[in-house]
This record gives C-alpha cells, structure tokens and sequence, in this order.
C-alpha cells in the first residue's frame, strides 16, 4: 500500500521527511508535494507522477469517490485538484459526501491545515506531536524514533483548526428492519458490490486479486471478472493439500482467471515470522496467524508486476461470518459483538490488509467496506444474515443466495474458514510454540508483561515484537477476541 507523511511546523521552518521515509520506503517511490507553505512538507508514497510544475496545498493518499460524481475515481493530482476546490467550496464538511480509501493532508500557506481519514480506516494513518511539530506517517515505525505518544487517527475523522479530531462518519448501527423485500435486497446489495468493485478497479493496470476460494474473495473474483475485458490474475498460497487451493482452482478455471498457486512449508512459515511481525506491528495470534499466508501471497503478486490488489476483507463483519458468533445465543449478543471488532477493525483486520500488501510495495483495495453498502447491510434483519438462528445456522446467507449462480453451489455453500484455517497453516505454529517455550517460561512472561499474553504461541510473537518495538506503542495493539 502506498503512504502518506507530513510534518506540519509552527514556526515558517520546513522539516527533514527523509529520515521518516526511509523507514518505510518499501510502501513505495515518493511522489513529493509542493505546497508553498514552508512551514509544512508532506509526501506520498505511491510511486504515481504528478503534474510537471504544480503547486498544490493538498496530498492525497488512494483515492476519493465524490457522491455528486458516483462511480468516479479521483486519485493522483486529479483528486488532490478536486480536493482543494471542495475545500474552498465546503470547508470540512466536506467529507460528509465523499468516501473511498484515503489519507490526506491539506495547508493553504496561511496557518490552517487539515489532515483526514476515509470513513473506515481502510487507510492507515498515525500522528505525534514534539516541540510544536505535528508528524503525520503511515506505520508506527516511522514515528517511533521521535520518542514521543504515537495515536492512530481516529477513522472517519479530520483534524480542525482547533487541533480537535472531528468525527465526520459514524460507524452505522444494525437495523431491526427495513422496506426492502428479500428480492430487492439481493438486487440492491449486488449493485452495490459490482458499483464498489467497478471502483476500485478504476485505471489500474496491473491489476490482481486474493482467491482462497471462499465465499467473499470468489464474489469480489466473479464480479472483477466481468467487468474486465482480459482475464484477471488470481493468487492462492497454501500448504501442500490445503483447502484454499482446490477451492480456488475450482473458482479460478471457472471465472477463467489467470491463476498462480504458491506452496509453503513449517520451515518457510518460521523463516518469515520476524518480517511478518516487523511490518505487522503486531504480536496478536490471530493476526499474525493469517498475516502469514497474507504476506506470502503479497510476495508472490509482486513478484508477478502486480500493483493493486482485492481482498474480500469485510465481509465477515458485514454478514455474520466468524462461526462463534452463532454461540452467543442472542442477536443483541451478536450485535454487541459485531459492533465492537468494527471499532477495532482498523487496528486488526485492515491492518494486517495494508501491512502484509505495503511490506511488498502493494496497494489492496477493499471493495465490502463501500461505506454505502455497509450502510444497506446493517439494515437487513438478522434473518437474512444468520439463517435459522442456532448453532446450525447458515451464516452470511444472502450473500450466498445472491451469487449462488455465478460461484456454483460447492463454493457459494463453503463452510467459512478463517485465513490459517483454510491455508492449512493453523496450528503448525502452536506446536513450535509449545516446544520451545516451556510452562514456567510462560508463566513468568505472561504474567510480567504490561498486556495480556495468552499462550505460548502469542509469547512467541511478543518476545519478537519487543524486539523492534517499546513498551510504548502496546496501546496501539489491535487484539482479537479469540486465540482459537
């Protein structure tokens, strides 16, 4: 994934990007924006040219959608040039009509700067402040040698002129009901999903997308591939007999995709963990756990020349789709929980989707998380979600019923997997954990460590992450409910 970094000065001095860059340079060439202002400098990171000669007050990181202009792609120097006419026009407000995946930052040469994030925290986006210097970067890395508290930028969010983050896009809550028969609701969600993917896949040439095989990523497959003329490149990785890539290859020989499948083994897996944490910033089991076969397949897609990447990200959220949330025996339950891994979504989910991409220079789009299409799933009845509610339920059912069709049944009706699970990785690594760290090491650590530490595998991932970061960025730690 590209990058933005900014440094925003009190005084008319404009501040050394270098350092900041070079610590995450792998994100990407830097697209350097002249602002006029000496006493701000920002820098994007996504290789892009802009025009010769301008001089913008503006930087933009991915890319916009305009509600007036639906369906439009505004990145590069057209976004950042529709971006300052916004401005002049609405002030921060806005943002209250545009959505996408983006960062960006703003200062007009006159004192007033402005910094936001996209609606969902797709796009990752931290900031610290020192000796009157506002510093703006992508990854915890690169403002950690400032030796001051690093915070994420709150989603949905932009900085005032007060220095206040104002919310401008609240998360939408689960509905009851709605006026949509079932019929119209299939209708209306599939034009969005088709709207949101059209999106995404905008202008860009080298285009590639993430196949495990189930439900979510074959839907983003199946409607990529018939928007495009040419046949889209496919990326499966996975153990040796793994699920994922007979799934996979039942979807990629049907969508016709030029598909890749790449294999891994314990020793590949323990080769990479110190670089998946690295650039994870994370020790989280879960998450580590499913980063792995996530950077593994960003290698193999970078390698190939591919430059943006789709995911079926967001799906599980929108639709019910983790297997315990049948278990808590309430939708209230279910709800109360759905609402709470959306909060956090940007330091779990999402992170690890930018992190494992950027680590290779990728940029990955996340169609689900369409802020509009969010909106009409948390108004569908549980029903439609979770079918015949119990611990036998069918789980993210409308959207299986929906494009039944154009994935088969065998993979519209795939029990879901999690990431590890269905690459076959899952518990290769609780078994090197449990080997190598003994009860009495786990107790000690465990219970002198400053965040809960709850198994040997996670004490694995902690001991390295300790080793690039300092007790002061634990707070930024997303973490997932289970460890299972």
């Amino acid at each position: 994934m590209p990058g933005l970094i900014a440094i925003f000065n009190e005084t008319d001095q404009s501040a050394d990007l270098d350092p900041l860059i070079e610590k995450v340079e792998f994100r990407g060439e830097c697209r350097e924006i002249i602002t006029g202002d000496h006493s701000c400098c920002m820098t994007v990171l996504d290789g892009c040219s802009g025009k010769a000669g301008s001089n913008r007050p503006a930087a933009i990181d991915g890319y916009m959608v305009v509600s007036e202009e639906e369906g439009i792609v505004l990145q590069g120097y057209e976004g950042e040039k529709k971006l300052c006419s916004l401005i002049a026009k609405d002030g921060p407000s806005c943002f209250e009509n545009i959505e996408g995946e983006f960062t960006l930052a703003y200062s007009d040469g006159d004192g007033s700067r402005l910094v936001a994030r996209d609606p969902l925290g797709i796009k990752p986006l931290y900031y610290t402040e020192k000796e009157g210097t506002l510093y703006i970067a992508p990854e915890i890395k690169v403002l950690v040698d400032l030796d001051t508290l690093i915070k994420e930028v709150p989603p949905g969010s932009y900085l005032d002129e007060h220095n206040h983050w104002i919310s401008y896009y609240n998360m939408p809550k689960v509905g009851r009901s709605n006026n949509l028969s079932l019929a119209e609701a299939e209708e209306k969600m599939r034009h969005l999903l088709l709207l949101a993917v059209e999106e995404r896949i905008a202008g860009v040439d080298n285009l590639g997308l993430y196949l495990s095989g189930g439900l979510d990523s074959s839907v983003v497959a199946a409607l990529a591939a018939e928007i495009r003329e040419e046949p889209i490149s496919t990326y499966t990785v996975g153990i040796k007999g793994s699920r994922d890539i007979d799934y996979a290859s039942i979807m990629a020989e049907r969508i016709g995709s030029d598909h890749h499948s790449y294999t891994y083994d314990l020793d590949e897996m323990l080769a990479i963990i110190p670089d998946v944490i690295y650039h994870l910033e994370s020790f989280d089991c879960a998450y580590v756990r499913s980063a792995i076969p996530n950077y593994i397949a960003a290698r193999q897609a970078a390698a190939d020349g591919r430059e943006v990447m789709l995911t079926g990200e967001g799906s599980d959220e929108m639709f019910v789709g983790y297997s315990y949330l049948k278990l808590l025996g309430s939708e209230q339950k279910i709800e109360a929980e759905l609402e709470a891994i959306f909060k956090n979504l940007s330091r779990t989910g999402l992170q690890r989707v930018d992190r494992m991409n950027s680590a290779h220079g990728l940029e990955c789009r996340v169609p689900f998380l369409k802020p509009a299409l969010l909106e009409l799933v948390q108004q569908f009845p549980m029903e439609w979600k979770l079918h015949d509610f119990g611990s036998d339920s069918v789980d993210k059912w409308i959207l299986r019923k929906a494009f039944e069709e154009e994935l088969g049944a065998k993979i519209a009706w795939r029990d879901k997997e999690q990431f590890d699970q269905g690459s076959g990785s899952a518990g290769m690594l609780t078994s090197v954990a449990e080997e190598i760290i003994s009860d009495a090491e786990f107790a000690a650590e465990s219970e002198e460590a400053p965040v809960p530490v709850r198994n040997k595998e996670e004490l694995y991932y902690y001991r390295i992450f300790r080793g690039f970061y300092p007790e002061s960025v634990l707070p930024l730690v997303g973490r997932w409910t289970r460890t299972s």
